[in-house]
Parts: C-alpha cells; sequence; structure tokens
C-alpha cells in the first residue's frame, strides 16, 4: 500500500486528519502538504494510494491539483477524497475528475472512518487489478502493466516497448514475433494511440504536441516521436 496523502493548509485540520486515520490503522503511511504544488511534486517521486484534497488551498484550488495527477497514467484511477465546505462544487467534480467522494465540512471521526474505509478498499482493489500483458519470447516472459507502457515502436521484424514507472525508471525492451497492429489489438486499450506507421503511444505520457514539426513529446522518452499523415486527425483532438 503507499501513502496516503492529504493536501490541507489548516494545520489544526491537518493534524485532526492523521488522528483519525492513525485510529484507524496506525501502520498507515500519511504525508501531509499545505500546499497544492508541493503534493503534486511529491505524487511524482512517491507511490500514493490515496488522496484527501481540501478544494480550497493557499496556492491554487484541489480540483486543479486533482486535473494535474489525473494526467498521471499511475493515477488515473487512484481514489481521490475531497474535502469542501462549498455547494455547487461536488456534481462538477465528480463527473469531471472521477472523485471518489466529499467530506463536507465540518465532518466528525465517525463520518470519515465510513468514506476513508471505502476508498482504500476501492484502492487496495485496483492495484491487485491493475491490467496486465505478458509478451512471450523463445526462453521467458516478459510482463508488463499496461498503464506503465509509454509507447510501442517498429523497425524491422522487430518491436521496441518503451516503459516508466517509480520502481525502474525509463527502460525499453526489444522483443521479436510480434507485430505493431497485433501488440496493439493485445493492449485493447483506448489510452493507447496510433499515430505513425511506426508508433503506438501512451496517451496518458504526452506532454507536448508540435503540430508544425508534426511531433509528439512524450513524459520520460528523450526522442520525439513523429506524426504520420493519416494519423493526424485521430491526434488533434488529444
Amino acid at each position: 500500500m503507499g501513502n496516503i496523502l492529504i493536501v490541507e493548509d489548516h494545520p489544526a485540520a491537518a493534524g485532526r486528519l492523521r488522528q483519525y486515520i492513525k485510529h484507524i490503522d496506525p501502520g498507515l503511511e500519511t504525508v501531509v502538504f499545505a500546499q497544492a504544488g508541493e503534493a503534486y511534486r511529491f505524487a511524482k517521486e512517491h507511490p500514493v494510494a490515496l488522496f484527501i484534497l481540501d478544494i480550497q488551498l493557499a496556492d491554487y484550488k484541489g480540483t486543479g491539483l486533482a486535473k494535474q495527477l489525473r494526467r498521471l497514467p499511475e493515477y488515473k484511477y487512484t481514489p481521490i477524497l475531497f474535502e469542501t465546505a462549498l455547494a455547487g462544487e461536488e456534481l462538477t467534480t465528480y463527473r469531471d475528475l472521477k472523485c471518489y467522494g466529499f467530506l463536507v465540512k465540518p465532518f466528525g471521526e465517525e463520518e470519515f472512518a465510513s468514506v476513508f474505509r471505502d476508498a482504500l478498499g476501492l484502492s487496495a482493489h485496483l492495484q491487485e487489478t491493475a491490467k496486465r500483458i505478458e509478451i512471450r519470447q523463445k526462453q521467458f516472459v516478459l510482463e508488463y502493466q499496461v498503464s506503465d507502457i509509454v509507447c510501442v515502436e517498429a523497425f524491422g521484424k522487430k518491436l521496441v516497448i518503451h516503459t516508466n514507472n517509480r520502481a525502474m525508471g525509463a527502460k525499453r525492451d526489444v522483443i521479436s514475433g510480434y507485430t505493431l497492429a497485433g501488440l496493439y489489438r493485445e493492449l485493447g486499450d483506448e489510452t493507447f494511440v496510433q499515430c505513425h506507421k511506426s508508433y503506438i503511444v501512451n496517451r496518458s505520457f504526452i506532454e507536448r504536441i508540435d503540430k508544425t514539426e508534426r511531433m509528439i513529446y512524450l513524459r520520460g522518452m528523450a526522442q520525439a516521436v513523429p506524426i504520420g499523415n493519416k494519423y493526424q486527425p485521430l491526434l488533434w483532438g488529444v
């Protein structure tokens, strides 16, 4: 289980949340930040199992932080709980950010514990069921978590699978016996899009698309990926 990340700029409220969590399970690792930017930088470097975000923060809104987190593939579905005292934010956030639940201030320990336990259970389930694929080679089997795949590159009769995660960092594996079209079908995930006859990319890793030069810049990859003429319509809406 990863960290429980609390983003709350009122020290007393943050301390109260930490105490509630300690009563539920003293073994859970809880990290608190007062600013959204600091919390985002931490989440990029350390695994987080559940986010508790105050909507009104000193530097910018918790909903803005949630949008940033949802763009990171590892947090596409990670449970997020919001603390809010504002009516009207709830429905928009549920729809746009896949928010798991709200804690409407002021709330007590019993209410918090009920929502927190449900969200933590969902987090554990998602970690267990993260989609994986197996690539069989002659003498071994390579296993990948699909959300870790940055892109797949075809050259000659081989493919290069580029991955990036916290545990291993950026790496590449050269495989044989697969076509780009065949692996695309096996991935079976709308997160991936073909951008060139020789490339499939994971939308979640796209940092920038240069329409003039027709290149895609991906997080965790030094080299840019080209966009083929016939694939442009698939990319311009990303």
